[in-house]
């Protein structure tokens, strides 16, 4: 017969693997990363679908901006802005530190899809005031959401520690 007995403390430790944790993981969520993922990704879906079916974003019932600039020279770029937001969206989910830099880039464009829109309203062409206002109302709340400091603090680069190779050196 076989002596079996029971592991001993010492035991337990070997026997038990540590599943390392990443440091994104550890790390607490920011308030609304849903609601910010969510809107990113019906942007994302949105402009891809508006480039491939529609044209051009501010192209209208008069298909203005296709007159002028051609519809193939804007609808590749709303299709890139759709899938930097869909890119987005899924680091900002996984809390990965270039989203929140690629959050500001993506701002940038929206700021410039705002003073577009309202730079060819006041030329007397189409464009969409309600969404030139929900682009607004959204890049107010996104710069405001990006400055906060659990929203920074969520997306920090993680640090090294000192005892992994190619950590901080004293």
């Amino acid at each position: 017969m076989a002596n079996h007995t029971a592991p001993q403390p010492s035991d337990q430790m070997t026997m038990t693997a540590k599943h390392p944790t990443s440091d994104a993981a550890a790390r607490t969520r920011p308030p609304n990363l849903t609601f910010m993922v969510g809107w990113l990704v019906f942007l994302g879906i949105y402009q891809i679908l508006l480039a491939w079916k529609f044209g051009t974003f501010f192209e209208g019932s008069k298909g203005d901006l296709r007159h002028y600039l051609g519809g193939a020279a804007l609808e590749p770029l709303y299709a890139a802005v759709g899938v930097l937001a869909l890119v987005v969206a899924w680091g900002g989910w996984r809390l990965r530190p270039w989203a929140y830099r690629l959050a500001w880039v993506f701002q940038g464009l929206v700021f410039a899809v705002v003073v577009g829109g309202i730079v060819v309203r006041l030329a007397g062409h189409s464009a969409p005031i309600w969404w030139l206002l929900l682009d607004a109302l959204f890049g107010v709340y996104n710069t405001w959401w990006l400055l906060q400091p659990a929203t920074r603090e969520a997306f920090r680069k993680p640090q090294k520690p000192a005892d992994q190779p190619g950590g901080a050196t004293s």
